[in-house]
């Protein structure tokens, strides 16, 4: 599956789950989101990265935490269900507190909805 395919999807989804508010940083492809509730913006839920290091989507699971290690037993986890190892395919240096999926791992329409269903359930517990 095209890697702006499953930019452009994710980014679909990600403003699908709820009030959304979505900003796109200066000198790079990358675009964050940022729930909002009824007492304002909520932390940075997720990260879409188009910039060629790292071409990924960045689930922030503990943000505004950088000391928690939340972001590895999450990782784990998305690995075991997408079938990946973040290690073996980024060289760059992996938050504790975040979660990092490949855009070139999201290979199949199945897999997107893998991805997407994990995210929702993500959501829902960020936002509990």
């Amino acid at each position: 599956m095209n890697e702006l395919i499953v930019f452009s999807e994710l980014h679909k989804y990600l403003n699908s789950l709820g009030p959304m508010k979505c900003t796109m940083a200066a000198k790079s492809l990358s675009l964050g989101y940022k729930p909002i509730s009824f007492s304002g913006a909520f932390k940075k839920f997720a990260t879409l990265y188009g910039d060629k290091k790292y071409h990924c989507i960045i689930l922030h699971v503990d943000p505004g935490n950088p000391e928690s290690t939340r972001g590895k037993s999450v990782q784990k986890e998305v690995q075991q269900i997408l079938n990946f190892e973040i290690k073996e395919m980024r060289n760059f240096l992996l938050k504790k507190h975040e979660v990092y999926v490949p855009f070139e791992v999201i290979d199949s329409k199945e897999k997107l909805e893998l991805l997407k269903a994990f995210l929702k359930n993500k959501y829902e517990i960020f936002f509990r």
